[in-house]
């Protein structure tokens, strides 16, 4: 019973910290999302993707070696479309509304 009681104050502060970050998300994709430019959908996939990267809680879900490489290649996978999506969108959707 010990442990538990011990474990409550470092699954808050975890709670908290996921809240914050769940809050930023949620402001940053509410301006982007509220806007209705549809040339900027590739631009909009590559916030969402690297919001995604950002915030998922790998201390939560990871509970053994291989599961914590396996979340970081799928970080690394979302990270590396969400450069390509911003590289389009600079060179082909941004210098076309010029």
């Amino acid at each position: 019973m010990e442990q538990t009681a011990e474990m409550i104050p470092e699954v808050r502060c975890r709670l908290r910290d996921l809240n914050t970050k769940a809050y930023y998300l949620l402001v940053a994709l509410s301006f982007i999302y509220g806007r209705g430019n549809e040339g900027a959908c590739s631009l909009k996939i590559a916030l969402s993707l690297t919001a995604v990267s950002a915030v998922l809680p790998v201390q939560d879900l990871a509970k053994t070696i291989t599961s914590l490489r396996i979340i970081q290649e799928g970080k690394i996978v979302c990270l590396t479309l969400a450069l390509i999506f911003t590289l389009y969108w600079i060179t082909f959707v941004a210098v076309a509304s010029r």
